[in-house]
C-alpha cells in the first residue's frame, strides 16, 4: 500500500532541510518572519505576485527566486539600511505555494498540490490527492516538460504498493501526474461482492466472477446474462465450468449478471 511509504518520507526528513535551504521563493508562498526582539515585525507574510514580501512596520522587499538564506540577506540589508541597528532575522517557509504539481485521471481528489518542503514524491503527492480511485491501478505516468518538449515517464504503481523507495520518483514544479483511469466490467446479481471488477486484457469470464466475491449459492449460473452495448448475450456458466463450453471473453463496459435460482 502507498501509506508503507510514510515512513520513508517522514526517514527523509533530515535530507529535507537541506532541499528547504536551496529552495527558490516563489509568489504565492506563506514565509514565517521573524524579526527577534521586535514582535511588531514578526508574523505570517505572503509573497505577493510580483515577487515581494512585506517587512510590517518597514517596506516591501523583492525575494522571489531567491533562497531562504538569500531572502534573509536581503531582509537584513533593507532593515539595516534605515530601520534597525544589527537586526536578526528568523525566516522559514510554511506554504510553497508557488511551486504545484497537478495530479488527474484515476484519483479520488483531482487538483494541483503545492510542493512540500520545496520538493515533493510521487507517493506524497497520490496520498494528497486521496489515493488511488481503483488499489490495484497497475501505471501512472509523469508528465514533464523540459524546453518545450513534453516527457512522459511512466510509473510503476505496483513498486510503490511493495514499499519499493526506489520507485517512488521525485517531482518537479510543473509536473503532472497521470493515473489512466482502469476499465471496469460489472458484476451483479448473486455474487459474493457485486459491483466494478478491474478489467485486463483477455479477461473472461469466470475470472470476472471470481474477483466479484463468486455465485452464491442462491445463484442460478444456467442463466447468466452479459449485457453489451445494450445487447444481452446468455451464457450456461455451468457448462463453462465443467469445461464443456468455452470461457467467454469480456470487453471493457460488459455488464454481467447472475439471476436468482427460481427453485
Amino acid at each position: 500500500m502507498l501509506l508503507v511509504l510514510l515512513a520513508t518520507l517522514y526517514a527523509r526528513a533530515a535530507d529535507g532541510v537541506a532541499e528547504v535551504l536551496d529552495y527558490q521563493i516563489g509568489p504565492g508562498d506563506v514565509l514565517y518572519l521573524e524579526v527577534v526582539g521586535q514582535p511588531d515585525m514578526t508574523g505570517e507574510e505572503r509573497v505577493s505576485g510580483d515577487g515581494n514580501i512585506m517587512v510590517p512596520e518597514a517596506k516591501s522587499v523583492p525575494i522571489a527566486g531567491l533562497t531562504l538564506d538569500q531572502a534573509r540577506d536581503a531582509i537584513i540589508g533593507t532593515l539595516a539600511a534605515g530601520y534597525l541597528r544589527n537586526p536578526q532575522v528568523v525566516l522559514n517557509v510554511k506554504e510553497f505555494a508557488s511551486k504545484k504539481i497537478a495530479v488527474s485521471g484515476g484519483v479520488k481528489t483531482p487538483d494541483s498540490y503545492a510542493m512540500e518542503g520545496g520538493r515533493s514524491r510521487l507517493s506524497d503527492v497520490l496520498l494528497r490527492a486521496g489515493g488511488l480511485v481503483d488499489p490495484a491501478a497497475p501505471r501512472a505516468e509523469v508528465w514533464r516538460d523540459v524546453q518545450g518538449v513534453r516527457h512522459i515517464i511512466p510509473v510503476d504503481l505496483e513498486r510503490l504498493r511493495r514499499g519499493e523507495a526506489e520507485g517512488d520518483i521525485e517531482l518537479l514544479a510543473g509536473d503532472t501526474v497521470y493515473v489512466p483511469q482502469v476499465d471496469q466490467v460489472y458484476v451483479d446479481g448473486q455474487v459474493g461482492k457485486p459491483g466494478g471488477v478491474a478489467y485486463r486484457d483477455g479477461m473472461k469470464l469466470t475470472e470476472a466472477i471470481a474477483q466479484a466475491g463468486s455465485v452464491t449459492s442462491l445463484g442460478r449460473e444456467q442463466a447468466v446474462t452479459i449485457t453489451r452495448d445494450g445487447e444481452q448475450i446468455r451464457v450456461n456458466l455451468k457448462r463453462v465450468l465443467a469445461g464443456k463450453e468455452a470461457d467467454f471473453a469480456l470487453k471493457p463496459k460488459d455488464h454481467i449478471y447472475i439471476p436468482e435460482s427460481t427453485f
